[in-house]
């Protein structure tokens, strides 16, 4: 306790004393702190999504990697599923998804939430709300078979993304079972119900549970530790919101 109080004190009187330094310098006084306050597998806890699942949702996550920034307070959490409904027989084994969380390092509050939906970055101010709110964890819906992730509060997007591709993704759903495919080893699944019932999340899934001591890294390259953990059987995506 006596170590975080130094810290905290250390934190103010150099933000105090000199404004103007780099801010590397004051991300490292920052850094210091979170080192004396909480492990990187506890603070990957901390802010680790809560998953919104349909019921029906025919494969489970396999896995969650919290991957933490070198520099900045942001951790990507690299979610993998058994594969995906499009691309079943096809491609990888398994379907990699993304969620980051950005926070601050002092007060250890979540600042923004963001999704990485078919090469979209998407974000909503209510999901970051919501987590404010409800222990500091985003509430991400997860698209049934794709699984792209969606922020909660999604549909007050005013874009035309997701929503348009949520709907021809929900018609090529429905027959999925009727397309070529390369393996009989893994039937494609197809979804049997309305488009309202495809965009309803009822099952809750704790990515925390996931989240093993081991399978959190601080690396701005993540690629060859994910491979470490999960081998070649996965498509890789961006890194960081910002790349």
């Amino acid at each position: 306790m006596r170590r975080g109080v130094h810290a905290i004190v250390a934190l103010f009187a150099c933000a105090t004393i000199s404004c103007g330094r780099p801010a590397g310098e004051s991300f490292s006084a920052r850094a210091d702190y979170i080192d004396g306050a909480a492990d990187r597998h506890t603070l990957a806890l901390r802010f680790a999504p809560i998953l919104s699942m349909h019921s029906s949702e025919p494969y489970h996550v396999v896995a969650v990697i919290g991957v933490f920034h070198p520099l900045k307070p942001l951790i990507a959490y690299h979610i993998f599923f058994e594969d995906d409904a499009f691309l079943a027989g096809r491609g990888k084994a398994f379907d990699h998804e993304l969620v980051w969380a950005e926070y601050d390092p002092v007060t250890l509050k979540i600042t923004d939430a963001l999704t990485l939906w078919h090469r979209t970055v998407l974000r909503t101010e209510s999901c970051l709300m919501d987590a404010k709110a409800s222990g500091q964890r985003p509430n991400i819906d997860i698209q049934w078979g794709q699984h792209g992730p969606l922020p909660s509060g999604w549909r007050s997007l005013l874009t035309a993304r997701p929503r348009l591709e949520l709907a021809m993704h929900y018609r090529v759903a429905r027959y999925i079972n009727r397309l070529p495919r390369a393996s009989a080893k893994k039937p494609a699944v197809s979804f049997s119900g309305s488009y309202d019932d495809y965009l309803t999340f009822t099952e809750k899934v704790d990515a925390a549970d996931y989240i093993h001591a081991e399978d959190v890294v601080t690396a701005e390259h993540s690629l060859e530790f994910l491979r470490s953990r999960l081998g070649m059987t996965f498509l890789p995506k961006k890194e960081w919101p910002d790349w």
